[in-house]
């Protein structure tokens, strides 16, 4: 090893040729700094936050078939736990309750996919900002709708929160801003689209939660990436 850093001295300066010389002496430690950094970027690219909600979603899911009705009743939304009880935090249980395996299948495979494209693009933390605000607001307008209309009922999903990725999504394509810029446009159209429809021929379904988490986290995740270009230009350093 010896004659070998000798010979790629003669290239370089003395200055590099004894830093060469050092990294051959401590070559081993290098290649496990190098190994260890590798796996880092794995682990960075995996979509932590997607990963934990849909966890946590399955996790649930797998609690109610085993305890009935109990977390359903202590944790699903209607305007009327609002208005008579207070019980704010329904707003945000309710996302995590899913009826059949049929529900809970379709808007994790929403949430995990889509959901990674919209995490690797704005960042884990404006991510979580628009899952769970997103979620909330489609709450709110149902609570609305069911003031407005007058019939009540209980609901629960995450599907409100997984429209409000969609949102999301769908101003990073038509913005093409980081990965979703290969993404097209009317894919993603024919895809809301078709999301939509499938909700109001369905029964049971509460379109005003899907229409109230896509109209919000589209307007969320063009005030999240104004944030985030003001945050990169006073030094932060932020990208898409």
């Amino acid at each position: 090893m010896g004659e070998e850093l000798a010979v790629s001295a003669g290239f370089m300066s003395v200055r590099d040729a004894v830093n060469t010389i050092k990294l051959g002496v401590t070559g081993v430690y290098m290649v496990k700094r190098q190994t260890y950094r590798y796996q880092d970027q794995k682990y960075k690219d995996i979509p932590w936050c997607s990963a934990v909600l849909t966890a946590i979603n399955v996790v649930i899911f797998l609690i109610c078939e085993f305890t009935g009705d109990w977390l359903y009743d202590e944790g699903q939304f209607s305007v009327l736990y609002l208005t008579h009880s207070r019980e704010y935090y329904r707003l945000v249980t309710s996302m995590f309750l899913h009826a059949d395996i049929g529900h809970l299948v379709n808007n994790m495979i929403l949430l995990y996919f889509g959901g990674e494209i919209v995490e690797k693009t704005i960042g884990s933390f404006r991510y979580l900002a628009l899952f769970f605000i997103s979620g909330i607001c489609g709450n709110l307008l149902s609570a609305v709708y069911e003031l407005t209309t007058g019939n009540f009922y209980y609901s629960f999903g995450a599907s409100g929160a997984v429209f409000g990725l969609i949102g999301g999504l769908l101003y990073l394509v038509i913005t093409k801003k980081g990965r979703a810029a290969q993404i097209s446009i009317q894919r993603m159209l024919l895809m809301i689209i078709f999301s939509l429809y499938s909700g109001f021929r369905s029964v049971m379904v509460n379109n005003a939660a899907h229409l109230g988490g896509l109209i919000s986290g589209f307007l969320l995740t063009f005030l999240l990436c104004h944030i985030g270009r003001s945050i990169g230009h006073g030094g932060g350093g932020y990208g898409y």
